[in-house]
């Protein structure tokens, strides 16, 4: 075809509008990206979006919810935090994400009890929540709970010298009441010798009384878990307070002593009866808990045969040599002597129960028992995760939990292991063989089109 200046005009023009079409086009799809958002996990089992549960609580929220991350401006939990915060965004573009510089804002800090970096604090209607874990199970797990239409009553039964939930003596637990509170629960005391157990009680906790209970707080604590109350007993090594009958109820015992480990002093703890534990037992409660805790004199609980409850591991120490329950003096060196009643770890800290079916039996509540009333007092609280393992406890305890089946999708095997040779191969492919298939394509294809 032979081109013409008028042919050429033509062209030119033709150019133009195809820029102008080209240019036009492009601005358009980027105002639609900026207007319509589509996102696709095509991922084999979807890790990289929400489950039905949790988008179905958040649609269920009809407030705004911000979500606060107390992290560095370096740090590499940013853009983790961002990456699984846009997970709920794509369900609600209201949420807001604000990153704060723990190490500049130290007032914001205090305020909120920020004990940890990369800890997000969740605001809803409110109320707000503490999360030291980031996973998609632990935000909707906190949106559940701060999405309660009213707030659950906890009451702490007072009356034989327990600790104060306002006090501020390191054996008081004022700390943990604010923790408490930030995560909607409204508390109360209880007087057992004067006043009755309300109806609209979601929990009782019952915590180390240095004095006896009369027989008829014992026979009201009974009827309680009977009739299927939740409580939490948080006990110390020693008498019981005139509290058998309760836990014969319960199907436990308090044996004799107090748990010892000898690995105590690698955390820089003298006292072997602070017992450090980094692993635990998997239990509903401490399955998200990643943080070491601190058990300050625990105790170690048996489990009565022919119960009518279930019984699950909620804490245990470590095995033998490391860890056993001394029986003896805990002065100069301790040695683990079974002739004297020392019993070998591992030993139970703490359980769970829940009642066997039976017929005719409500069957709705939960119980929880700890042989050690200290490691949510306000001396302890702060050690390591012995808030998040109680606010878990009190949330469980309450059934305070969004799903138990919420637990996030994971691909069967998401890892490549390769040999040397392998490896090596792989990059001598990339460096060389791909670079010299291309080089050679582009040459072939000049050389071809020179011949015509």
């Amino acid at each position: 075809m032979e081109l013409t200046p008028r042919s050429r005009r033509r062209l030119r023009i033709q150019g133009v509008f195809f820029a102008l079409l080209l240019f036009t086009a492009v601005g358009l799809a980027a105002w639609l990206t900026s207007r319509i958002q589509l996102s696709f996990d095509w991922t084999a089992v979807g890790r990289n979006s929400l489950t039905r549960t949790s988008r179905k609580i958040l649609r269920s929220l009809p407030h705004r919810i911000e979500i606060l991350a107390f992290v560095r401006r370096e740090d590499p939990l940013r853009p983790a935090i961002r990456h699984l915060v846009n997970r709920y965004r794509r369900v609600d573009p209201l949420i807001t994400l604000h990153f704060i510089n723990p190490d500049i804002h130290l007032a914001e800090v205090r305020k909120l009890g920020i004990e940890a970096d990369g800890e997000l604090v969740i605001r809803y209607g409110g109320h707000s929540e503490n999360l030291t874990t980031l996973s998609q199970t632990s935000i909707t797990d906190a949106l559940f709970r701060l999405g309660r239409s009213q707030n659950l009553e906890v009451r702490f039964v007072t009356g034989s010298g327990e600790p104060s939930i306002s006090g501020t003596s390191p054996r008081d637990y004022g700390a943990f009441a604010k923790a408490l509170e930030r995560e909607g629960f409204k508390l109360k005391t209880l007087d057992l010798a004067t006043q009755a157990i309300p109806r609209e009680t979601s929990l009782l906790v019952l915590s180390d009384p240095t004095a006896h209970l009369l027989p008829s707080e014992i026979a009201t604590l009974v009827r309680y878990v009977h009739g299927g109350g939740s409580l939490l007993w948080l006990m110390e090594p020693g008498p019981l307070e005139g509290l058998d009958p309760l836990a014969r109820t319960l199907g436990i015992r308090l044996d004799k002593g107090v748990i010892v480990d000898a690995t105590s002093r690698l955390f820089g703890i003298s006292n072997p009866a602070w017992l450090v534990l980094t692993a635990y037992p998997t239990n509903p409660v401490t399955a998200s808990l990643k943080a070491e805790t601190l058990f300050p004199d625990a105790g170690a609980l048996g489990i009565r045969p022919h119960s009518h409850w279930v019984h699950e591991t909620l804490l245990r120490s470590r095995p033998l040599p490391v860890s056993w329950l001394e029986a003896g003096s805990l002065r100069g060196t301790l040695v683990f002597n079974p002739r004297i009643g020392d019993r070998a770890g591992p030993l139970r800290i703490g359980v769970l129960l829940t009642h066997k079916p039976r017929t005719g039996h409500p069957d709705t509540g939960r119980v929880a028992v700890v042989a050690d009333a200290h490691f949510l007092a306000n001396a302890f609280l702060n050690e390591g995760g012995n808030q998040a393992l109680g606010l878990n406890l009190f949330n469980w305890l309450t059934a305070q939990t969004a799903d138990l089946k919420l637990h996030e999708p994971s691909s069967s095997d998401r890892t490549l292991t390769l040999t040397n040779l392998e490896e090596a191969l792989l990059g001598l492919g990339f460096l060389f063989l791909i670079p010299a298939l291309l080089f050679g394509w582009g040459l072939w294809t000049w050389i071809r089109r020179r011949r015509r």
